[in-house]
Formats: structure tokens, C-alpha cells, sequence
């Protein structure tokens, strides 16, 4: 559903992509939300996701030296993109966070901050989207797997040829999409979140396909450097920040993009997140607007507009005359007492209806306290009451 305001001034959160090597300085930058404070003073509460494995662990001594209360940051460990995705709807959704016990289940304890209160995040830190990226197309090349099955199976292949066939499986097209569509949703769901947000990933080569003189194609370098992963994450993140270190060992960040104008297109050598300090203390007086919307429920009002259209159309298409048919052709089933025959008849008249029908169908069912379900049904006066609704 879309999503309208008035042109007025709204608080401003932060939301970065922080990519390059090993040991260049991401987590540190990350970590430093816990330094930060809100708009009106108090002190940051940051979710810290942690799929590599204890990547923030080694600041918390040093953290709480310099005054951070670590009650006021929650730690998560998974490298699994659907647990991340539902913690973030726990964030947006304002629900309470329970501790987790040694099995990976959730115990009846919630996690509270140093105040005692219920911990609600000010920022989410996802530190390691690269491990994420890994998981999810290890798991669709499993499913890829699977299919190579499914299709070996319906082509009789055995014993060599089969397992070839499976274990020589590689992600198609679609599935390459769908990565793609999770990095994205990904993004669009932090920006949902209505809090600050930081995700770091390792960096890799840019390449682009060069034909070469014997026809055929390679990739090459470009000589950029670009987010390991899922593609076009900088699309959808506000400030985007490539890591390095110079000849001198110091950390550098290259400020790529920055829509909060705190460094825009800049090198900062030694960075800190704290600069960025500036565009919190800007919100104080200003309304909160939180955009709800991400892929999915794009993708779901899109579904729905679709099969509208189809159901438009599908309905334009029939006839008067088209549907008197119809509806004769249904009671002429209707005369048999037999409850295969009635459920046989249920199904003709189902299929010749439209999207728009079948939904109205089945909502008259329901009213009418009959199953939608009638396969299974061998009551012949409740078919008979079945079949009357449907074919009216």
C-alpha cells in the first residue's frame, strides 16, 4: 500500500553500507553506535547481529572502559538471512526480545536495558551480510539439487547419469534473481525499521564480459571494488563507505555515497561513526515518519492488482449468454443422488467460474457454514447445498 506525507521536516536516520577487507575497520566503525546517544540525550540501545561468529565480542571490554553501558546492546549470532529478517520485524513490529537459551530456544525471559525496561533497538548493526549472501545460495543450490532429482527421476536417469545429473546442478537464472530480490528486501527492511542501521559485507572484484578474439567470453576485472554478495545493495542504502588501509597502515573510508552530507564523497582516514553524531541531534522537534513498505508487500499489492485485472477481464470476456450456458450446463449435472457424481459435478461448475466468482463462491460457503473442502465429503444433502451455491 503507498504511503503519502506533507513536503515537512522529518528526523533524518542513519543507514550505511560499510564494505572491504578483513581487518579494515568495519566492526570497529559499527561498534561505535554504542558511543552514540538519541535526540533527546539518551543513551543508544543497539541490536548487534553477529554472523561472523564474535566479530563484536573483542570491543566489549574496551566498550565498557570507556563508560558504555553493554546492557544496552543486544548480541545475536546466526548466519541465517530468514532468523535476521524476522528479528528486523521484531524491531519495526516493537515486540519484545526473550533471551535465548543454550538449544537456540527462546525462554520466557525478556531481555531488558540498563534502565530495566524492555530492550527496544535505537540502531541495528548486521555485521557479515556476506556470510548471509553464502547461506542463502547454499541453500537454493540444496533446492537446485532437489530439482535436478525431480527431473532426473521423470527422465529415467540411473545409477552414473543420475548422480551427474544432481550433484552437476547449478543455480538457474530465477534462482540468481531471487538472491538478488532477498539483498534488496533485505535493505528495504532495515529502512523500514523506523531506527538507525548499519550493514557490513567483504569486498570483491568488479568484472565485467569481455568477447575475446577467439569468440569467446571471460570476465575480466574492471579495477573497482564492490560489495561481496548481493548485488545492488548500494542502491538501497542511504551512505555507502568502502574500508582500506592506506601504505601506512592507517584505515581509510572512502565515502562512495553519503545522502546525509556529513562526508559526502570524501576519504576520511582514522573514521568514526561518531561525525555522523550530528545528523541524530538535527531530529530533535522534528515528526517521526517510518516507511513501512518492503519487497514483499510490494510484491503482494502487486499480486493482488494483477489478479484484479485478470479477474476484470475474465469476467468482461464471458458472455451473457455464455453464462446462462453455464449456470444450465451445472443443472443438468445437479440430477444424481451419488456423492462422487455431486462432487464431480461440484468441480465442473468451480471450473467455470471466474477468479472473481470462485472468491465470492467461497465466501457464501463459509457463511453458509459448508466446507470449502468438499473432495472429502460424502454427505449427500450437504454436496447437494454445496453444489446449489455454487452453481447459483
Amino acid at each position: 500500500m503507498a504511503r503519502g506525507r506533507t513536503a515537512s521536516k522529518i528526523q533524518k536516520k542513519l543507514n550505511f553500507l560499510c564494505f572491504g577487507e578483513p581487518f579494515t575497520g568495519k566492526s570497529t566503525f559499527a561498534s561505535q553506535f554504542a558511543y552514540m546517544h538519541n535526540e533527546d540525550g539518551s543513551p543508544m540501545k543497539v541490536l548487534y547481529i553477529d554472523a561472523e561468529s564474535g566479530s563484536v565480542d573483542n570491543y566489549l571490554d574496551e566498550m565498557e572502559s570507556n563508560g558504555v553501558d553493554l546492557a544496552n546492546i543486544y548480541i545475536l549470532y546466526t548466519q541465517s538471512l530468514g532468523e535476521v529478517l524476522d528479528y528486523i520485524d521484531k524491531v519495526k513490529n516493537n515486540e519484545d526480545f526473550y533471551e535465548i537459551g543454550e538449544d537456540g530456544e527462546e525462554l520466557d525471559t525478556i531481555v531488558t536495558d540498563a534502565e530495566g525496561n524492555p530492550f527496544r533497538a535505537d540502531a541495528i548493526v548486521i555485521d557479515g551480510v556476506s556470510v548471509l549472501y553464502t547461506a542463502a545460495q547454499q541453500g537454493l543450490l540444496e533446492f537446485s539439487k532437489k530439482r535436478a532429482r525431480v527431473r532426473a527421476d521423470d527422465n529415467g536417469l540411473i545409477g552414473d547419469q543420475k548422480i551427474v545429473a544432481i550433484e552437476g546442478s547449478s543455480l538457474e537464472m530465477k534462482d540468481w534473481g531471487a538472491l538478488r530480490y532477498k539483498g534488496a528486501n533485505l535493505c528495504l527492511a532495515l529502512l523500514g525499521t523506523g531506527v538507525h542501521s548499519l550493514i557490513t559485507c567483504r569486498e570483491t572484484d568488479e568484472k565485467e564480459t569481455v568477447k575475446g578474439a577467439n569468440g569467446q567470453f571471460t570476465s575480466v576485472p574492471t579495477g573497482k571494488k564492490i560489495p561481496e554478495g548481493f548485488k545492488d545493495l548500494d542502491y538501497n542504502t542511504h551512505t555507502v563507505i568502502r574500508f582500506y588501509r592506506d601504505e601506512d597502515d592507517t584505515v581509510i573510508a572512502d565515502v562512495i555515497k553519503d545522502r546525509s552530507c556529513v562526508h559526502p564523497k570524501e576519504k576520511v582516514a582514522d573514521p568514526t561513526l561518531l561525525d555522523w553524531q550530528v545528523v541524530i541531534d538535527g531530529n530533535k522537534g522534528k515528526s517521526k515518519f517510518v516507511l513501512n513498505n518492503n519487497l514483499d508487500t510490494a510484491v503482494a499489492t502487486e499480486q493482488e492488482i494483477y489478479s484484479a485485472e485478470v479477474m476484470s477481464n475474465a469476467a468482461k470476456s464471458m458472455s451473457k449468454s455464455e453464462m446462462e450456458k453455464a449456470k444450465m450446463s451445472v443443472q443438468e449435472d445437479t440430477s444424481t443422488d451419488n456423492a462422487t457424481e455431486l462432487q464431480n459435478s461440484i468441480k465442473v461448475a468451480i471450473a467455470k467460474l471466474s477468479p472473481v466468482q470462485k472468491k465470492e463462491m467461497q465466501t457464501k460457503l463459509k457463511d453458509s457454514g459448508l466446507p470449502t473442502a468438499f473432495n472429502k465429503v460424502t454427505d449427500v444433502n450437504i454436496l447437494k447445498q454445496i453444489l446449489d451455491i455454487v452453481s447459483a
